[in-house]
């Protein structure tokens, strides 16, 4: 069975944004040839941050290579809000950012395997990733692999 990764909205939104190339290359690429090695899960938190886009041929778009690419869709659920008041509360991740904590949060409780993300600022980072992983030991919860499309297998297609 394919290990489950969850997408943060930063992943699927990096296929069209070419204010970045080499991460968008590495993304499309990816997408193209390893995607399916992987079970993949996006949320109704990432529906919904794809709906606040201005570009509506951007969030169109972005919103049809989510379904293309099969990911199943979780929900927001209590526990997932509870989890992610825990990691801001602690530290793990900036107050400013709860979304970023949320995908987290839900992405442990569904016992996601892995968690890839493009936010190098406040998840894919040593200090968030280590708080992460003592807070959910500490509450019940299993260690999630965390990483950019790199860790995944994209570093095939070129460094950034």
């Amino acid at each position: 069975m394919n290990t489950k990764l969850y997408l943060d909205t930063s992943i699927p939104s990096a296929f069209y944004d070419s204010s970045k190339p080499v991460r968008q290359l590495m993304t499309q690429k990816w997408f193209e040839f390893d995607r399916t090695n992987y079970q993949l899960f996006v949320s109704t938190l990432t529906i919904q941050e794809v709906e606040r886009f201005q570009n509506i041929e951007k969030r169109n778009q972005i919103i049809d290579l989510i379904v293309r690419s099969n990911c199943e869709l979780l929900e927001i659920t209590s526990e997932a809000v509870e989890l992610s008041e825990i990691y801001l509360k602690n530290g793990a991740i900036p107050k400013s950012e709860p979304e970023d904590a949320l995908h987290i949060a839900i992405a442990t409780i569904a016992q996601i395997e892995s968690l890839a993300s493009w936010n190098f600022k406040h998840i894919v980072s040593v200090n968030p990733i280590r708080k992460i992983h003592e807070l959910n030991q500490k509450n019940g919860f299993g260690i999630i692999e965390i990483g950019s499309l790199e860790l995944f297998g994209g570093y095939k297609y070129g460094n950034l």
